[in-house]
């Protein structure tokens, strides 16, 4: 489906909660719904996607929810050529302090090519 700036947009598994739509990590409380997907399981992301680098596609950074992915465990695909970030090697993580993302490719793994 097209969002209203026509951008493709598709239902995922929310990565943060597993698509159980709980707080996977039972903070607030065993019954607490999940901060990314409001409880439904999935979470609308642009098309095309891949997985994202910095949180290995879990949505999470230990307990909290992955800045860079927003949770969902997917980004953007890149528009076009891409090369591995030179800073991280493609991890997505600041090379300092790993719940910390790179920010050389803003926690992507990968820069323009160009």
């Amino acid at each position: 489906m097209k969002n209203e700036l026509g951008v493709t947009m598709e239902h995922v598994r929310c990565a943060f909660c597993r698509g159980k739509g709980k707080d996977p990590f039972g903070i607030m409380s065993s019954l607490s719904t999940c901060c990314v997907c409001g409880g439904k399981g999935t979470v609308q992301v642009q098309a095309p996607y891949v997985g994202c680098a910095h949180c290995q596609g879990s949505g999470a950074i230990k307990t909290l929810t992955c800045t860079v992915c927003r949770g969902a465990g997917v980004i953007p695909a890149p528009a076009g050529p891409t090369r591995v970030c030179p800073e991280c090697q493609g991890t997505g993580d600041d090379t300092s302090a790993s719940a910390m993302c790179c920010l050389t490719c803003r926690g992507r793994g990968w820069v323009s090519a160009e």
